[in-house]
């Protein structure tokens, strides 16, 4: 596991993505975050949503967040994001999100799989079901 915010150029390690709803059970406490020798990587836009709460405690987010890598959004992810809004109509964060997994090739861990399942190339896994 890496240790704090590296940029994006170095993300070849991680091997996971991790979605906001999964870090907000882990802040609510009714998960835990299993990490089973996975890189886990988070997007900005995550930090961004997690701030945006109605309760958010910011230094129980910065500790939740800091050993994990946090990937930037760039002109890539952008475009790519913007192509995914008008071919599937998801919401900006979503589209942010799902072009952040797929431009790093890494596997987005969320327990919203709906909402992603149309991305073409995009690979899903649901924290509450075992890996194979």
């Amino acid at each position: 596991m890496s240790g704090g915010n590296e940029s994006a150029g170095s993300a070849s390690v991680a091997e996971l993505l991790v979605d906001t709803d999964v870090f907000i059970d882990v802040l609510r406490g009714t998960r835990r975050l299993r990490i089973d020798g996975h890189g886990i990587s988070y997007s900005v836009i995550t930090r961004t949503e997690l701030f945006a709460g109605r309760r958010s405690d910011e230094e129980l987010i910065r500790r939740l967040l800091s050993p994990f890598r946090e990937l930037v959004v760039d002109r890539a992810i952008g475009e790519r994001a913007g192509r995914l809004r008008q071919s599937s109509k998801m919401e900006t964060p979503d589209a942010l999100i799902a072009a952040t997994a797929l431009e790093h090739g890494l596997e987005l861990t969320t327990h919203n799989t709906r909402d992603f399942a149309g991305v073409p190339g995009l690979r899903l896994r649901d924290p509450t079901q075992r890996a194979e």
